[in-house]
């Protein structure tokens, strides 16, 4: 590592690499930092080659020095968000059979405990069944995957990953026993299914470009070089999952890419467990299943027939071809359907409306619908269904930007709830402090984008905002409680999330027209947003932030307008969009032509992307000051796109405003691993953004 000595950036050499794509040259004088050995690097990061490391290791002692300042109030609020947050918890118990299963935290330990008892009167002597912290000691970076209990309850199968490049190992324990089995099985999603019989269990297999793209069977006892393989993907445009029906009947293999779906299952009852196909996959049809055993059915959501907000559908176990689905919620404009499930006397539905969740209840046997909602302007919703596929009972989730997290316990035949569960703040914490508030700016075209807002009532109309947006995927960013988010709205600052275009807050169609060629209205809003909060007065200075394609949304916005930002923060960010899409041997790409076009094929595509790429439209102006963050084996978002992107914008900007790098070279997409790490992270950015705020000198408190 070079030491820094003077009181400037560090500075990447140029090394100009050019080639001709459509008829149009590309030039780029960062490519070097991009190491093609990048499939190595994600599984041992010491063979990075040494001169990408050393720019890298400069740029963090660069962020380290010049922001070492920050270091007590990034430990005060570390502190703070700690004594916020019940250290020593416990989950809820789930009934599985015959055990009740429960996670618990303890003070100063990064994962939970898992633990598990057979009646209620024996909840006091429930036995550790898995300890994440124990088995984290072996490594730098620990992540827990999943934990799977067989059918039986006798044996737990575990995935974890030790690099954050999120290929996840499985092991399995003989729970009886307390020891581990000798199988080990490495490259995987970090899902299973378990057999019937509990002879072995289903998993995914990566491969080598970090594709989930194999189904396969492990039996208990074997090597991992025996196992077979059930399923193999050829489209490397699309992705592999697996579930099982609660029914525990059927496993699900999940085909599918951001537009298309295909459905094949496997009758675990059945001694010849071959995979059946529901639908062929046709294109910008997506279907999802679930079985209603006591019926011999199966319910399908899709969006067929032109149901843009989806529907549900119903067609018998042994008529699976689409010309016998038969309507059993149709379509309704409006109403977006976003999760569902099958119990055995009811169904439980999801919904979105004007923004607002909902959920709905439908008995079997009548059809009768009761609808659970809440009354307040703005919150977020959410139902369990648990283990049982018998159950006559769910969870719900409510909470709001100012409502710490409620758990009720709702009886289906009754239709009551009651509170079982209230997220505790043990420094404490008045909902009625804050103000909470939907509002709308109008966009370039005349859409009206909601704006969810949350301050102190005593903070003053003009302070200073964070606008948060991500507008990527059809993800909804929920107006839900944090307790982290409190330490900045404490200090004076206005907290606003924009819910553009390219999220799926308004329906299928508002992510719709913000994607492939209509990506620039996600920008285009965003920077609405940011202009309304300035207009009415309610908001100084404005900080955007943004993670992953949130990046993405950072780094087209400060390109387009950098004036109307004070501040940009960027974790993780998907900044290098066209050199990425491009490439088609890196883990995501393939599957993402269907998000944002495939610029390879098609040159229309190509020069679109190629408009709002960020690494692509940097040039000569000012820009705000920038905080931006990457994790080194990311598989996600790889570690050159902010690397190129940070040093690209020093060779152009034309202000002082500082830029700051910092690459976790212990971690991936997620960050580091472990509560208390994700916390200290929390932290930095924080200390940051209230830096460059004014917001750490006027308060004496800090």
């Amino acid at each position: 590592m070079s030491a820094i000595n003077k009181n400037s950036p560090p500075k990447a050499r140029k090394r100009l690499v050019k080639r001709k794509v459509h008829s149009t040259v590309l030039s780029d004088y960062f490519d070097w930092i991009r190491d093609n050995n990048w499939q190595e690097v994600l599984r041992s990061p010491n063979v990075l080659k040494k001169n990408i490391r050393k720019y890298i290791d400069e740029e963090n002692e660069w962020t380290d020095k010049k922001l070492s300042f920050l270091k007590p109030i990034e430990k005060k609020i570390f502190r703070e968000i700690k004594k916020k947050i019940k250290e020593e918890d416990a989950s809820i118990p789930q009934k599985d059979g015959n055990w009740f299963y429960y996670s618990e935290t303890k003070k100063n330990r990064e994962y939970s405990i898992l633990r598990r008892y057979k009646s209620y009167s024996s909840r006091k002597k429930s036995i550790v069944y898995h300890d994440w912290n124990k088995e984290s000691k072996a490594y730098k970076y620990f992540k827990p995957g999943g934990a799977f209990n067989s059918n039986d309850h006798s044996l737990l199968a575990w995935s974890f990953d030790s690099k954050g490049s999120e290929f996840y190992q499985i092991k399995v324990k003989d729970l009886s026993q307390k020891k581990h089995l000798k199988d080990s099985i490495k490259d995987t999603d970090g899902s299973i299914v378990w057999s019937l019989d509990n002879d072995g269990f289903y998993y995914i297999k990566m491969d080598k470009n970090h594709r989930p793209s194999s189904l396969y069977f492990h039996l208990l006892g074997t090597h991992q070089n025996e196992d077979i393989e059930i399923y193999n993907e050829k489209d490397s445009g699309y992705f592999l999952n697996i579930n099982e029906t609660l029914s525990k009947k059927y496993l699900v293999l999940n085909i599918h890419n951001h537009e298309t779906s295909e459905v094949r299952i496997i009758n675990q009852e059945e001694k010849n467990k071959k995979l059946k196909l529901i639908a062929k996959r046709k294109k910008n049809i997506e279907y999802s299943v679930e079985h209603d055993h006591e019926n011999s059915r199966f319910l399908i959501l899709t969006n067929k027939d032109n149901a843009v907000d989806f529907k549900l559908m119903v067609t018998n176990e042994n008529t699976l071809n689409k010309k016998n689905w038969i309507d059993f919620l149709p379509y309704r404009e409006g109403i977006l359907i976003t999760n569902f499930s099958c119990l055995a006397q009811y169904i439980i539905v999801q919904e979105l409306e004007n923004g607002l969740p909902r959920i709905v209840v439908i008995n079997k046997k009548n059809k009768k619908k009761n609808i659970i909602k809440f009354d307040e302007e703005i919150y977020d919703l959410n139902f369990s269904e648990g283990c049982e596929y018998h159950s006559d009972k769910i969870k719900i989730y409510y909470s709001s930007m100012a409502t710490p997290l409620l758990t009720y316990d709702y009886k289906l035949k009754e239709q009551k709830k009651r509170i079982i569960k209230k997220q505790q703040i043990p420094s404490g914490h008045n909902e009625k402090n804050y103000n909470l508030e939907r509002v709308y700016a109008i966009s370039h075209d005349g859409k009206k984008i909601p704006i969810s807002i949350i301050k102190r009532k005593d903070t003053p109309n003009n302070a200073p905002t964070l606008l948060y947006g991500y507008g990527s995927y059809g993800i909804s960013i929920s107006p839900s409680f944090s307790i982290s988010r409190l330490s900045l709205i404490d200090r004076g600052m206005v907290y606003a999330i924009a819910h553009i275009r390219g999220g799926m807050e308004k329906g299928k169609k508002w992510y719709e027209d913000g994607k492939k060629k209509n990506k620039l209205n996600s920008f285009r809003d965003f920077i609405s947003c940011a202009e309304f909060l300035k207009e009415r007065d309610i908001s100084g200075n404005i900080t955007i932030h943004g993670g992953s394609a949130g990046g993405l949304l950072i780094g087209a916005s400060i390109n387009i307008s950098p004036a109307t930002f004070h501040c940009a923060v960027a974790e993780v960010p998907f900044v290098d969009v066209l050199n990425t899409i491009l490439d088609d041997t890196l883990p995501l790409t393939p599957p993402e032509w269907e998000e944002w076009g495939n610029p390879i094929k098609n040159k229309s595509d190509f020069d679109y992307i190629g408009s709002y790429s960020p690494y692509d439209n940097i040039r000569k102006q000012n820009y705000p000051t920038i905080l931006a963050t990457s994790g080194l084996t990311d598989p996600r978002v790889t570690y050159w796109e902010a690397t190129k992107w940070i040093a690209k914008l020093r060779s152009k900007k034309t202000d002082n405003n500082s830029i700051f790098l910092k690459t976790y070279t212990e971690a991936g997409h997620g960050g580091m691993a472990g509560r208390y790490n994700q916390i200290k992270e929390t932290a930095f950015i924080y200390a940051f953004i209230l830096w460059k705020n004014n917001l750490i000198q006027k308060h004496s408190s800090l």
